[in-house]
C-alpha cells in the first residue's frame, strides 16, 4: 500500500456520503473495507456526520434572525454566501494544509446559494465539506505514521512558511504532500527545541545554585543541590509528533454533527461581523467562557488562529498574570496537568484547548508555549500556573496614594484608581438590596477616602479593562462632570442618548488622568471618551483603545422552536450585534477606539491586536453630535494644556531606561515578527533562538539596574516596575504645577 497515493476521489466520496444518508438512520462509518469498492488504500475509519430535521430548523432560524435583526441588515444573497463559503473553509482548514484546489472549486459552484439553502433548512454542504476534511485529516495520519517511520532528511536551505493564512491551496497531492513534510519537520525541530531548551535552562540553574553555594560562609554544611531536574519527556518528538496528529483524529472523529452545525452557522454570524456567532446547545452552557473566552482556571483570553491556540489578553490579578509569564500573543502548544501526560493541543477545538487548561482551583497545570516576542524561530518554554479564580476583591476597583515631587520640590498626594473591569451584581439589583457591589459604589468610596487625604490629582487606570455595564460606565463618567450626554447608542431604527442626569454634582474636581492601553475596550471607552470629550481628563497610553463600538444581545433560540416546529428542543443560542456605541461628539469608537493625548512606547502598536484586526469587523463611521457643553471649570484640560504636556512627557521618555530598554524590545519584536519562514534545520534554528536569548538577556541588564529608579516605586505592591504608571505620575506632576502657575497669573 503506497500512502502516498490519494486515498479516494471527491466525487465518489460525496456519492459515498449521499448513499449513506439516505439507507442508515444513525451515523455511518466509512471503513477499510466499505472504502475498498473505491480505493482499496484508503484510510482505516472516517465517521461521515449528516444533520437531521432540527439541525435544518435551527439553521433557518439563524439565517432569518441574522438578516432581520442584526445591525448591518446584510442581503443573504450570492455575495454573502461567498463570504461564508471562505469563512466556513477558514474556520475547518485554517493553514490551507487538507483541501486541494479541485476540492474548493468543486464545493464552490455551490457556493451562491449557501444563505438561500440555508434559510430552507438545507445544510447538506456544511457536512459534505466537513466529511471530506476529516478524510483529509486520516490521510494526513496515516502519512505522518509512514513520514516518521523512516529517516528523515533535512535540507540546511530548506524553509516552512508557517503563516499560511492566505496561501494558496495546494494544487495536487504532490503538492500537499511536500507541505505536510515540511509541517512535521517543522514540528519535529520545535520538539527537539523545547527538549534541548529545558536542558540548558536547568544547567543555568545548576550553576547558579552552586555560585550560591560556594558564597556561603566557611563552615557551614554543604547543602544538597536540590534544583530540579527538568521533567523528561516519555517520549521521543517522532512519538509527541505522532500521538498529537492521532490525537486531533481523534478529537475531530468525536464530534457530534450539532458541533458541525455550530461551525457553519458561526461562519454565518461571522460575516455579520465578528462578535456574532452561533452557540450550540453544549456551548451555550459555558456561556462565561465564549462570550469572552475568559478562563477561569488561570485567568486568559484565548482565541484560535492558524491552527495554535492564541493568547489574546492575560487577565490583571489573575493567576497567570501573577505567574508572570504568560503574555499576550503567546501561542499554546501543549497542556499537561498535574503529575500528568503532556497534550499537544495544536489544531485542537479552542473549546477542547479550555477544557485542558480548566481545572480545580489550587491544582497546577503546565503550558508549553511558543513566547511571541522570540518570533518565528522561538524554542518552545513551559509555564506552570496554580489554577484558581481571580479574588473578588482583586476583580474590584483597588486604590492606593502615590507621594511625588514636583520639579520645584513640592510633594504632591497622586491618588490612583485601579478599575479592572465595569461591574455590577446583577442578582443583587434585582432582589432590591441597597448595598449592592457595583464599580460606581466602590469607586465613590475612593473618591470620599481620596477627598479626606486631600489628593492633588486622580489617575484612574482603565488598562486591560475589558469593558462591563454599561450602566456603570454611564454612572462612573456622571462622577467627574456636572450633567450631560455621555454615549449615544444607534441601532438598526434610531438613535438614544444616555446622560448623565445628577443635576451638576460632581464627585471630584481636581487634576485628572485616565490611563488606557490597547486591550481598555467597550465600556472602558465610553468612559475614556466622555471625559475626554468634555475636556475633563488627559488620556494616556497606547495610542489608541481596542475599538470595540458595538453591542451583542443573546437570543435564546428554544422558545421560537416551539411555533416553528410545534416543539420545544434545546436549539441553542445566537449571539448578534444589534447597535453601535458613538461619542457625543458623533465618532464611533468601532475600529478607531479613543486615541491617547499623549501616547507611550508599546508592544501594541506592532501587534495585531485589536477591533481592526478582526475579519469582518463594522466600520468607523459617525453621526451627528449630541448637544453638550465643555468643561470649563479650574481643571479643564485644553489643547494647549495638552500640547505642554505632551511636549514634557516626549522629552522625559526619550531619556528614561525603562522606556530606552523597552524601544529596543519594540524593535527586536518587529524584526522577528517580520519572518514568516523557519528554517527546517535544527543547527540554524538554535544558532537563531540563541542569538534571540543573548539579546534579551542585554535588555534584562538594563531593566533590572533600573527596577528601583522610579518615583513611585516604594508605593507599589508588586516587584516589577510599571513605566507607564510612573510616567502618569510625572504628567499629573506636570499638569498640577501649569494649574497652578494659571491660578497665581489669574491672582
Amino acid at each position: 500500500m503506497n500512502v502516498f497515493t490519494r486515498k479516494i476521489c471527491v466525487k465518489s466520496f460525496l456519492v459515498l456520503i449521499a448513499a449513506a444518508a439516505l439507507v442508515c438512520p444513525h451515523v455511518p462509518v466509512l471503513s477499510a473495507q466499505d472504502a475498498s469498492q473505491t480505493d482499496a488504500s484508503a484510510p482505516s475509519s472516517v465517521s461521515l456526520k449528516r444533520p437531521d430535521r432540527k439541525m435544518g430548523l435551527i439553521a433557518s432560524l439563524v439565517v432569518q434572525l441574522l438578516a432581520k435583526e442584526h445591525y448591518t441588515k446584510r442581503q443573504m444573497d450570492a455575495a454573502f454566501s461567498g463570504e461564508v463559503f471562505d469563512e466556513y473553509l477558514r474556520i475547518l482548514d485554517p493553514t490551507r494544509i487538507f483541501f486541494l484546489q479541485e476540492d474548493i472549486d468543486m464545493f464552490a459552484k455551490s457556493k451562491d446559494e449557501l444563505a438561500r439553502k440555508a434559510a430552507a433548512g438545507d445544510v447538506q454542504i456544511a457536512f459534505d465539506i466537513f466529511n471530506l476534511r476529516s478524510l483529509r485529516l486520516a490521510e494526513y495520519r496515516d502519512f505522518a505514521r509512514d513520514f516518521l517511520s523512516k529517516p528523515i532528511r533535512y535540507d540546511p536551505n530548506e524553509t516552512y512558511h508557517i503563516d499560511r493564512e492566505d496561501a494558496p491551496w495546494p494544487k495536487d497531492v504532490k503538492e500537499q504532500h511536500e507541505i505536510w513534510a515540511k509541517r512535521i519537520k517543522n514540528e519535529l525541530i520545535v520538539a527537539r527545541m523545547s527538549d534541548k531548551a529545558a536542558e540548558e535552562e536547568a544547567k543555568e540553574a545548576a550553576e547558579e545554585k552552586a555560585k550560591e553555594g560556594e558564597a556561603q560562609e566557611d563552615g557551614e554544611a554543604e547543602k544538597k543541590d536540590e534544583t530540579p531536574a527538568p521533567a523528561a519527556s516519555l517520549l521521543p518528538p517522532e512519538k509527541r509528533v505522532q500521538k498529537r496528529v492521532d490525537q486531533l483524529s481523534i478529537t475531530v472523529e468525536s464530534m457530534d454533527p450539532i458541533d458541525v452545525l455550530e461551525g457553519y452557522l458561526t461562519a454565518f454570524a461571522n460575516v455579520c461581523d465578528p462578535h456574532s456567532t452561533y452557540m450550540s446547545p453544549a456551548t451555550g452552557e459555558d456561556f462565561d467562557i465564549h462570550i469572552s473566552l475568559n478562563l477561569s482556571g488561570i485567568g486568559a483570553v484565548l482565541s484560535s488562529e492558524d491552527g495554535y491556540t492564541k493568547v489574546v489578553e492575560v487577565v490583571q490579578n489573575g493567576p497567570a498574570d501573577k505567574e508572570g509569564t504568560l503574555r499576550e500573543n503567546d501561542r499554546i502548544i501543549a497542556v499537561a496537568q498535574e503529575d500528568g501526560e503532556t497534550v499537544d493541543v495544536m489544531d485542537m477545538p479552542l473549546s477542547k484547548v479550555v477544557t485542558l487548561i480548566r481545572g480545580k482551583e489550587g491544582s497546577r497545570v503546565t503550558l508549553t508555549i511558543l513566547p511571541a516576542r522570540k518570533g518565528a524561530q522561538a524554542a518552545p518554554e513551559k509555564v506552570t500556573i496554580t489554577r484558581g479564580n481571580v479574588p473578588m476583591n482583586e476583580s474590584h476597583a483597588q486604590s492606593r496614594i502615590v507621594e511625588a515631587k514636583t520639579a520645584d520640590g513640592q510633594t504632591k498626594k497622586i491618588g490612583v484608581i485601579d478599575l479592572p473591569s465595569f461591574y455590577i451584581d446583577f442578582a443583587a439589583v434585582r432582589r432590591g438590596d441597597e448595598d449592592y457591589n457595583s464599580s460606581g459604589h466602590d469607586v465613590l468610596k475612593i473618591l470620599n477616602e481620596f477627598a479626606d487625604q486631600r489628593i492633588d490629582g486622580l489617575i484612574v487606570d482603565l488598562r486591560s479593562n475589558g469593558g462591563g455595564s454599561l450602566t456603570e460606565a454611564v454612572d462612573l463618567s456622571g462622577f467627574f462632570i456636572p450633567e450631560g450626554p455621555i454615549v449615544q447608542v444607534k441601532d438598526k431604527a434610531s438613535t438614544s442618548v444616555l446622560r448623565d442626569n445628577d443635576r451638576g454634582q460632581i464627585a471630584y474636581v481636581g487634576p485628572m488622568l485616565v490611563l488606557v492601553n490597547r486591550y481598555s475596550a467597550s465600556a472602558t471607552e465610553i468612559f475614556s471618551a466622555a471625559l475626554k470629550d468634555y475636556h475633563r481628563a488627559v488620556v494616556v497610553g497606547d495610542p489608541h483603545t481596542h475599538g470595540k463600538g458595538s453591542v451583542q444581545v443573546v437570543t435564546d433560540l428554544n422558545n421560537y422552536m416551539l411555533y416553528i416546529a410545534s416543539e420545544r428542543f434545546d436549539a441553542g443560542q445566537l449571539k448578534l450585534t444589534n447597535a453601535k456605541f458613538y461619542r457625543i461628539n458623533g465618532e464611533s469608537t468601532q475600529i478607531k477606539g479613543v486615541e491617547a493625548d499623549i501616547p507611550l512606547p508599546g508592544f501594541s502598536e506592532t501587534e495585531e491586536t485589536g477591533e481592526r484586526a478582526l475579519r469582518h469587523a463594522l466600520p468607523y463611521d459617525t453621526i451627528r453630535p449630541a448637544r453638550y457643553t465643555v468643561y470649563d471649570g479650574k481643571y479643564a484640560v485644553t489643547p494647549g494644556l495638552i500640547s505642554e504636556l505632551k511636549a514634557k512627557s516626549e522629552a522625559r521618555v526619550a531619556e528614561d531606561p525603562v522606556f530606552k530598554r523597552l524601544v529596543a524590545d519594540i524593535a527586536l519584536y518587529e524584526e522577528l515578527q517580520k519572518n514568516k519562514d523557519v528554517a527546517l534545520d535544527f543547527d540554524k534554528r538554535w544558532a537563531e533562538y540563541e542569538r534571540e536569548k543573548a539579546i534579551q538577556k542585554e535588555q534584562d541588564k538594563i531593566y533590572k539596574a533600573d527596577r528601583n529608579s522610579s518615583s513611585s516605586r516604594k508605593n507599589r505592591k508588586d516587584d516589577g516596575p510599571d513605566p507607564y504608571l510612573d510616567e502618569s505620575v510625572n504628567i499629573m506632576l506636570d499638569m498640577i504645577q501649569a494649574f497652578d502657575k494659571e491660578e497665581d497669573a489669574k491672582s
